[in-house]
């Protein structure tokens, strides 16, 4: 994946998912080849509800902001040399987009390009929270595996794995200084 030239754009607050399909829209309509790509970066996160129920849920990295890679045009300057600009044409597409306040940094109106290594954290992040949540949501335990409860009545205690029955799963927690039996859900328990 290319890091360079990639753009963080404001937008109203819960529009990155529709501010960026009417950009991807918009580019469409008017043609504007210097947009390549648009994100909406999340990360997937694993959640235990009030009832104890597990399940993996998307969290914004960025909220409030979407970020655009733009191909940077190149003009010839009077003197024979070239530079490189942002396209006049991309510019206007991207901020008269429903729901774009604007660009990110002190002046709206002008786009400042991220840093690559920004640009490759945010999108490391992305890609590893789900493959970690999609392992720990499908989990195998095995017998000595050591478990955080979760749910249910001893919930913040850790308990060992002694033993496996489909769903259920017997194991022991230390309390009062003495080892108690329990029998738990897949739902109930974590492995960190």
């Amino acid at each position: 994946m290319d890091y360079r030239n990639w753009y963080c754009v404001q937008v109203a607050a819960g529009c990155e998912k529709k501010s960026r399909a009417d950009l991807l829209a918009r580019k469409e309509v008017l043609g504007d080849r210097s947009i390549i790509n648009v994100e909406d970066p999340e990360v997937t996160e694993l959640v235990v509800d009030k009832t104890g129920k597990r399940k993996a849920v998307k969290r914004k990295i960025l909220p409030g902001y979407i970020l655009v890679q733009v191909n940077k045009e190149i003009i010839e300057n009077e003197d024979g040399s070239t530079t490189k600009v942002f396209p006049a044409v991309s510019q206007e597409t991207i901020r008269y987009t429903s729901n774009v306040i604007g660009f990110a940094g002190s002046n709206r109106n002008k786009p400042y390009a991220m840093k690559p290594h920004e640009v490759k954290n945010i999108f490391e992040r992305v890609d590893d929270a789900h493959v970690e949540v999609k392992m720990n949501v499908l989990t195998q335990y095995q017998e000595g595996d050591i478990l955080d409860v979760v749910s249910g009545p001893f919930s913040g205690h850790k308990t060992e794995v002694i033993g496996l029955q489909g769903d259920k799963i017997t194991g022991q927690i230390d309390m009062f200084g003495r080892q108690v039996p329990v029998e738990l859900t897949k739902d109930q328990v974590y492995k960190s």
